[in-house]
């Protein structure tokens, strides 16, 4: 019987050698100061290449030049908005050898200036979306009605925190305060479906244009129980941390927002333990419409990105749900809770 013990020895060989020259070459990659600095930007978030360049003041070509290496060694990955091209920093197994190089490169944070830089781009995708909002809270419902009805997640929205609620049931003398925060409420529907069953419904909005359309709204219904429904002027990210809301809410909003990471970041900081947060979020599309017409930042996002971004910060999904497309959109129905710590052996 031939023996098959040298092939394998060899194959073993090969792919050792193999290994070792990716190892070589993601050394190599890492080894320049601003292709290091790059994937240390990248850890924090997703950024355009022009982005990176006012980051790093560099110019375009050589920027494009260091990426590339970076995507050619496994280090970076790309992903298309509209017209725009986004890098972010690719997941790997937490004991692999690239998560242990990303995690030894972030010991060492960015210069000042370039954390300048990123504060700065974060302001001006901010004030992008606050100025959209501000010039089109009169059309915007009418507009986002053309991509995704808020009729059609709202029920399961409203089955998802029931699901989470009914296991807590506690005779009225027992149950503890409990209370929902909604970010960027729009007119309030959901916001009002979602009252009864706390007893305080909070939504938050930074733009008042917003804020009174959802009032009028309220005003205007028959239906709605607004007795413990607030609206205040509030920017999600300026609110005190403090573990204080049972249930967090955000339809339609996460597109939106600057930076996704630092949302789900701020999630945690105002989450309770045994709290929860339901996104509903539209799944990934080429639909650039949505950008002029709902003045979104991001084309969607992927479930898997979205549990990335939820992990670094300490959340885990619980659910996820996934509706029909209507008008080439697909939505989506994620919630998320607090990672439990795993109980010491000593």
């Amino acid at each position: 019987m031939q023996s098959n013990i040298a092939p394998l020895n060899l194959a073993n060989q090969a792919l050792s050698e193999s290994t070792e020259l990716d190892i070589v070459a993601m050394a190599k990659a890492i080894g320049d100061d601003l292709r290091a600095n790059i994937l240390r930007a990248l850890a924090r978030d997703s950024f355009g290449v022009m982005e990176l360049c006012k980051i790093f003041t560099v110019a375009q070509p050589a920027l494009s030049h260091h990426l590339k290496i970076l995507k050619q060694v496994g280090l970076a990955n790309s992903r298309r908005e509209g017209t725009s091209v986004f890098y972010q920093r690719p997941a790997f197994p937490a004991q692999s050898l690239p998560a242990s190089l990303f995690q030894e490169l972030d010991q060492t944070p960015l210069p000042a200036s370039a954390l300048t830089k990123v504060d700065e781009i974060y302001a001006e995708r901010a004030q992008q979306s606050a100025s959209f909002f501000h010039n089109n809270a009169d059309v915007l419902d009418h507009q986002s009605e053309l991509i995704c009805p808020s009729q059609v997640f709202i029920p399961y929205v409203v089955e998802t925190i029931a699901a989470h609620n009914a296991p807590s049931k506690l005779t009225p003398k027992t149950r503890k305060t409990n209370t929902l925060l909604e970010i960027g409420p729009g007119d309030c529907t959901l916001l009002a479906a979602l009252a009864p069953q706390f007893d305080h419904a909070i939504g938050i909005d930074n733009s008042q244009s917003m804020l009174n359309v959802g009032l009028a709204q309220l005003q205007q219904s028959t239906t709605a129980n607004r007795q413990n429904i607030s609206l205040q002027k509030k920017d999600f990210y300026q609110l005190p941390n403090g573990k204080t809301y049972d249930v967090i809410v955000a339809a339609m909003v996460l597109h939106h927002m600057p930076s996704p990471d630092a949302f789900f970041k701020q999630i945690k900081k105002l989450l309770k333990p045994n709290g929860l947060l339901v996104l509903a979020e539209l799944c990934p599309h080429t639909q650039e419409k949505a950008k002029t017409l709902c003045g979104d930042f991001w084309l969607g996002f992927a479930p898997e990105i979205l549990q990335e971004h939820a992990a670094k910060n300490g959340l885990q999904v619980k659910a996820q749900q996934y509706l029909a497309q209507r008008n080439g959109f697909r939505v989506q129905i994620p919630s998320f809770e607090p990672v439990t710590p795993k109980p010491s052996l000593s």
